[in-house]
Protein backbone atom coordinates (compact mmCIF):
# COMPACT_ATOMS: atom_id res chain seq x y z
CA UNK A 1 0.00 0.00 0.00
CA UNK A 2 1.35 3.14 -0.98
CA UNK A 3 2.36 5.82 1.87
CA UNK A 4 -0.20 7.91 2.47
CA UNK A 5 -2.92 5.72 1.30
CA UNK A 6 -6.46 5.24 3.02
CA UNK A 7 -7.54 1.45 2.72
CA UNK A 8 -11.02 2.36 4.58
CA UNK A 9 -11.38 5.23 2.41
CA UNK A 10 -14.26 3.52 0.11
CA UNK A 11 -16.15 1.90 3.20
CA UNK A 12 -19.00 3.72 4.39
CA UNK A 13 -17.97 4.59 7.81
CA UNK A 14 -19.48 7.29 10.65
CA UNK A 15 -17.45 10.05 11.28
CA UNK A 16 -14.52 9.88 14.02
CA UNK A 17 -14.96 13.41 15.05
CA UNK A 18 -16.04 12.11 18.50
CA UNK A 19 -12.71 9.96 18.64
CA UNK A 20 -11.15 12.92 17.35
CA UNK A 21 -12.06 15.51 20.02
CA UNK A 22 -11.91 13.00 23.17
CA UNK A 23 -8.57 14.34 23.71
CA UNK A 24 -8.01 12.85 26.98
CA UNK A 25 -8.36 9.85 29.30
CA UNK A 26 -11.61 9.21 31.58
CA UNK A 27 -12.58 5.80 33.55
CA UNK A 28 -14.52 2.79 32.47
CA UNK A 29 -18.10 3.13 33.91
CA UNK A 30 -17.70 -0.38 35.36
CA UNK A 31 -14.40 -1.29 36.47
CA UNK A 32 -13.12 2.40 37.06
CA UNK A 33 -10.08 2.10 35.00
CA UNK A 34 -8.28 4.52 33.34
CA UNK A 35 -9.35 4.07 29.34
CA UNK A 36 -9.64 6.51 26.55
CA UNK A 37 -12.11 5.43 24.11
CA UNK A 38 -13.62 1.84 25.61
CA UNK A 39 -13.01 -0.26 28.06
CA UNK A 40 -11.22 -3.70 26.45
CA UNK A 41 -11.70 -5.74 29.57
CA UNK A 42 -15.74 -4.53 29.64
CA UNK A 43 -16.33 -3.97 26.54
CA UNK A 44 -18.02 -0.88 27.03
CA UNK A 45 -17.86 2.77 25.94
CA UNK A 46 -16.29 5.69 28.13
CA UNK A 47 -19.48 7.71 29.15
CA UNK A 48 -18.23 10.79 26.96
CA UNK A 49 -18.96 8.61 23.57
CA UNK A 50 -22.15 6.90 24.58
CA UNK A 51 -24.54 6.82 21.99
CA UNK A 52 -22.04 8.65 19.59
CA UNK A 53 -20.58 5.32 18.34
CA UNK A 54 -22.51 3.61 15.91
CA UNK A 55 -23.99 0.29 16.23
CA UNK A 56 -23.67 -2.91 13.69
CA UNK A 57 -26.33 -5.03 13.81
CA UNK A 58 -25.12 -8.93 12.75
CA UNK A 59 -27.08 -11.79 10.56
CA UNK A 60 -25.83 -14.68 13.50
CA UNK A 61 -24.55 -14.71 16.60
CA UNK A 62 -20.55 -14.56 16.78
CA UNK A 63 -18.19 -16.02 19.59
CA UNK A 64 -14.88 -14.94 19.88
CA UNK A 65 -12.80 -17.72 21.96
CA UNK A 66 -10.24 -15.92 22.94
CA UNK A 67 -6.52 -17.10 24.37
CA UNK A 68 -5.86 -16.62 28.01
CA UNK A 69 -2.55 -15.35 27.05
CA UNK A 70 -3.89 -12.80 24.57
CA UNK A 71 -3.30 -9.02 25.60
CA UNK A 72 -6.82 -7.80 25.98
CA UNK A 73 -5.67 -4.14 25.32
CA UNK A 74 -3.67 -5.09 22.09
CA UNK A 75 -6.49 -7.16 20.64
CA UNK A 76 -9.49 -6.08 18.42
CA UNK A 77 -11.88 -8.74 19.74
CA UNK A 78 -12.98 -5.82 21.98
CA UNK A 79 -14.15 -3.79 18.87
CA UNK A 80 -16.41 -6.62 17.51
CA UNK A 81 -18.36 -6.76 21.05
CA UNK A 82 -18.38 -2.94 21.41
CA UNK A 83 -19.58 -1.83 17.87
CA UNK A 84 -21.89 -5.48 17.80
CA UNK A 85 -23.39 -6.03 21.37
CA UNK A 86 -26.34 -7.71 21.10
CA UNK A 87 -24.63 -10.37 18.38
CA UNK A 88 -21.02 -10.48 19.95
CA UNK A 89 -19.56 -12.23 22.67
CA UNK A 90 -16.07 -12.82 23.93
CA UNK A 91 -15.09 -16.09 26.38
CA UNK A 92 -11.75 -16.28 27.61
CA UNK A 93 -10.20 -20.16 27.10
CA UNK A 94 -11.05 -22.63 29.08
CA UNK A 95 -14.27 -21.06 28.75
CA UNK A 96 -16.33 -22.01 25.72
CA UNK A 97 -20.01 -21.54 24.83
CA UNK A 98 -22.26 -24.37 24.87
CA UNK A 99 -24.29 -25.13 21.79
CA UNK A 100 -28.01 -26.38 21.81
CA UNK A 101 -27.45 -27.57 18.10
CA UNK A 102 -23.86 -27.79 17.13
CA UNK A 103 -25.04 -28.78 13.45
CA UNK A 104 -26.12 -24.67 13.37
CA UNK A 105 -22.65 -23.57 14.58
CA UNK A 106 -19.26 -22.73 12.06
CA UNK A 107 -15.92 -22.12 13.50
CA UNK A 108 -13.55 -20.18 10.70
CA UNK A 109 -10.19 -22.12 11.32
CA UNK A 110 -8.69 -24.45 8.24
CA UNK A 111 -9.31 -27.75 9.35
CA UNK A 112 -9.24 -30.93 7.32
CA UNK A 113 -12.90 -30.47 6.45
CA UNK A 114 -12.93 -26.80 6.04
CA UNK A 115 -15.00 -25.38 3.11
CA UNK A 116 -14.98 -21.92 1.82
CA UNK A 117 -18.71 -20.01 2.52
CA UNK A 118 -19.04 -20.56 -1.34
CA UNK A 119 -18.95 -24.48 -0.62
CA UNK A 120 -20.98 -24.48 1.96
CA UNK A 121 -23.81 -22.95 -0.21
CA UNK A 122 -22.99 -25.68 -2.78
CA UNK A 123 -23.71 -27.78 -0.53
CA UNK A 124 -26.99 -26.18 0.80
CA UNK A 125 -27.48 -25.69 -3.06
CA UNK A 126 -27.56 -29.31 -3.91
CA UNK A 127 -30.26 -29.82 -1.14
CA UNK A 128 -32.51 -28.25 -2.47
CA UNK A 129 -31.54 -29.11 -6.06
CA UNK A 130 -32.32 -32.80 -4.97
CA UNK A 131 -36.02 -31.59 -4.36
CA UNK A 132 -35.97 -30.75 -7.45
CA UNK A 133 -34.96 -33.57 -9.80
CA UNK A 134 -37.97 -35.95 -9.58
CA UNK A 135 -39.84 -32.59 -11.21
CA UNK A 136 -37.75 -32.55 -14.74
CA UNK A 137 -39.03 -33.55 -18.04
CA UNK A 138 -37.76 -37.28 -18.21
CA UNK A 139 -35.77 -38.20 -21.60
CA UNK A 140 -37.85 -40.52 -23.68
CA UNK A 141 -36.34 -43.44 -24.36
CA UNK A 142 -39.67 -45.58 -25.72
CA UNK A 143 -39.84 -47.78 -28.70
CA UNK A 144 -42.52 -44.70 -30.04
CA UNK A 145 -40.22 -42.25 -29.93
CA UNK A 146 -38.08 -44.13 -31.88
CA UNK A 147 -40.13 -45.39 -34.15
CA UNK A 148 -41.27 -41.98 -35.78
CA UNK A 149 -39.24 -39.15 -37.14
CA UNK A 150 -41.76 -36.92 -35.24
CA UNK A 151 -40.80 -38.66 -32.07
CA UNK A 152 -36.83 -38.89 -32.60
CA UNK A 153 -36.95 -34.64 -33.01
CA UNK A 154 -39.16 -34.97 -29.82
CA UNK A 155 -36.50 -36.82 -27.96
CA UNK A 156 -33.70 -35.07 -29.63
CA UNK A 157 -35.44 -31.69 -28.54
CA UNK A 158 -35.79 -32.29 -24.95
CA UNK A 159 -32.26 -33.61 -24.90
CA UNK A 160 -30.75 -30.43 -26.22
CA UNK A 161 -32.93 -28.48 -23.73
CA UNK A 162 -31.74 -30.94 -20.54
CA UNK A 163 -28.37 -30.26 -21.64
CA UNK A 164 -28.61 -26.34 -22.01
CA UNK A 165 -30.33 -25.67 -18.72
CA UNK A 166 -27.79 -28.33 -16.78
CA UNK A 167 -24.91 -25.87 -18.28
CA UNK A 168 -26.69 -22.87 -17.35
CA UNK A 169 -27.02 -24.24 -14.16
CA UNK A 170 -23.20 -25.26 -13.68
CA UNK A 171 -22.47 -21.33 -14.98
CA UNK A 172 -24.53 -19.50 -13.22
CA UNK A 173 -23.04 -18.42 -9.49
CA UNK A 174 -24.40 -19.88 -6.06
CA UNK A 175 -26.36 -16.50 -5.48
CA UNK A 176 -28.16 -16.36 -9.15
CA UNK A 177 -29.50 -20.37 -8.69
CA UNK A 178 -31.13 -19.30 -5.46
CA UNK A 179 -32.68 -16.57 -6.78
CA UNK A 180 -34.36 -18.41 -9.31
CA UNK A 181 -34.97 -21.65 -7.64
CA UNK A 182 -35.34 -21.03 -3.79
CA UNK A 183 -34.11 -18.91 -1.41
CA UNK A 184 -30.77 -20.47 0.40
CA UNK A 185 -31.48 -20.11 3.84
CA UNK A 186 -27.97 -19.93 5.59
CA UNK A 187 -27.12 -23.15 7.29
CA UNK A 188 -25.58 -22.06 10.52
CA UNK A 189 -26.85 -19.62 13.29
CA UNK A 190 -23.56 -19.18 15.30
CA UNK A 191 -19.77 -18.45 14.20
CA UNK A 192 -16.88 -19.10 16.36
CA UNK A 193 -13.67 -17.08 15.65
CA UNK A 194 -10.26 -17.94 17.92
CA UNK A 195 -8.82 -14.53 19.41
CA UNK A 196 -5.32 -15.88 19.59
CA UNK A 197 -1.97 -16.05 17.48
CA UNK A 198 -1.57 -19.16 15.04
CA UNK A 199 1.15 -20.86 17.18
CA UNK A 200 -1.27 -20.46 20.42
CA UNK A 201 -4.87 -21.02 18.31
CA UNK A 202 -4.26 -25.26 17.73
CA UNK A 203 -4.64 -25.53 21.94
CA UNK A 204 -8.30 -23.94 21.56
CA UNK A 205 -9.39 -25.89 18.40
CA UNK A 206 -8.45 -29.31 19.45
CA UNK A 207 -10.31 -29.14 22.74
CA UNK A 208 -12.96 -32.09 22.53
CA UNK A 209 -15.93 -29.83 22.90
CA UNK A 210 -15.36 -27.71 19.59
CA UNK A 211 -14.60 -31.04 17.86
CA UNK A 212 -17.18 -32.16 14.85
CA UNK A 213 -18.08 -28.47 14.08
CA UNK A 214 -17.81 -27.62 10.44
CA UNK A 215 -14.71 -25.81 9.71
CA UNK A 216 -14.96 -22.52 7.55
CA UNK A 217 -11.84 -20.88 5.48
CA UNK A 218 -12.14 -17.10 4.26
CA UNK A 219 -10.60 -15.95 1.12
CA UNK A 220 -7.41 -14.13 1.06
CA UNK A 221 -7.38 -11.11 2.05
CA UNK A 222 -4.82 -8.65 3.12
CA UNK A 223 -4.59 -7.19 6.41
CA UNK A 224 -4.11 -3.39 7.75
CA UNK A 225 -2.98 -4.34 11.29
CA UNK A 226 -0.50 -3.03 12.78
CA UNK A 227 0.73 -5.44 14.66
CA UNK A 228 1.75 -8.49 12.10
CA UNK A 229 2.51 -11.56 13.51
CA UNK A 230 6.30 -12.36 12.76
CA UNK A 231 7.14 -14.34 10.04
CA UNK A 232 3.35 -14.65 8.64
CA UNK A 233 2.29 -13.63 5.01
CA UNK A 234 0.09 -10.57 5.10
CA UNK A 235 -3.03 -12.42 5.14
CA UNK A 236 -3.30 -13.29 8.81
CA UNK A 237 -5.84 -11.21 9.54
CA UNK A 238 -6.93 -9.29 12.72
CA UNK A 239 -10.23 -10.80 14.80
CA UNK A 240 -11.82 -7.90 13.79
CA UNK A 241 -11.10 -7.81 9.99
CA UNK A 242 -12.05 -11.71 10.14
CA UNK A 243 -15.06 -11.31 11.04
CA UNK A 244 -16.01 -8.27 9.02
CA UNK A 245 -14.43 -10.41 5.99
CA UNK A 246 -16.83 -13.03 6.51
CA UNK A 247 -20.03 -10.98 6.77
CA UNK A 248 -18.75 -9.37 3.27
CA UNK A 249 -18.27 -13.08 2.28
CA UNK A 250 -21.67 -13.96 3.62
CA UNK A 251 -23.62 -11.20 2.45
CA UNK A 252 -22.24 -11.94 -0.79
CA UNK A 253 -23.29 -15.39 -0.93
CA UNK A 254 -26.11 -15.65 0.74
CA UNK A 255 -27.87 -12.72 0.50
CA UNK A 256 -27.08 -11.83 -3.05
CA UNK A 257 -27.86 -8.45 -2.99
CA UNK A 258 -25.78 -5.32 -4.03
CA UNK A 259 -23.76 -4.48 -1.13
CA UNK A 260 -24.79 -1.41 0.87
CA UNK A 261 -22.08 -1.23 3.78
CA UNK A 262 -24.54 -2.49 6.62
CA UNK A 263 -21.43 -3.97 8.22
CA UNK A 264 -18.57 -1.53 7.34
CA UNK A 265 -18.48 0.28 10.91
CA UNK A 266 -17.24 -2.92 12.60
CA UNK A 267 -13.78 -1.34 11.15
CA UNK A 268 -14.59 2.02 12.85
CA UNK A 269 -12.60 1.92 15.73
CA UNK A 270 -9.87 -0.14 13.66
CA UNK A 271 -9.92 2.07 10.85
CA UNK A 272 -9.37 5.32 13.43
CA UNK A 273 -6.30 3.46 15.32
CA UNK A 274 -4.85 2.75 11.57
CA UNK A 275 -4.61 5.91 10.64
CA UNK A 276 -2.98 6.94 13.80
CA UNK A 277 -0.45 4.49 14.05
CA UNK A 278 0.32 5.56 10.20
CA UNK A 279 0.00 9.21 11.15
CA UNK A 280 2.88 8.58 14.09
CA UNK A 281 5.32 6.31 11.52
CA UNK A 282 4.78 9.12 9.60
CA UNK A 283 6.27 11.64 11.99
CA UNK A 284 8.86 9.68 12.78
CA UNK A 285 9.74 9.31 9.49
CA UNK A 286 10.15 13.06 8.72
CA UNK A 287 12.04 13.36 12.39
CA UNK A 288 14.41 10.88 10.56
CA UNK A 289 14.93 13.03 7.39
CA UNK A 290 17.69 15.44 7.51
Amino acid sequence: MASGEDPFGCLKLASHECLISQDRRTVCPKCQLSRKYFCYTCYVLVAELEGKVPKVKLPFKVDIIKHPKEVDGKSTAAHAAILAPDDVRIYTYPIIPEFSDPNKVVIVFPGLNALSLEDLSKRQQGLLKGKDKNTAKPHTTTEEGRDTENGREEQLKDTVQDIQKQSEEVREPPVKRQRTEEKLSTPFERVIFIDSTWNQTHRIFNDERLKGLQCVILKDHVTHFWRHQRDKPDTFLATVEAIYYFLREYHDIFVGAAYDGRFDNLLYFFSFMFQIVQKSKQEKDRAKDP
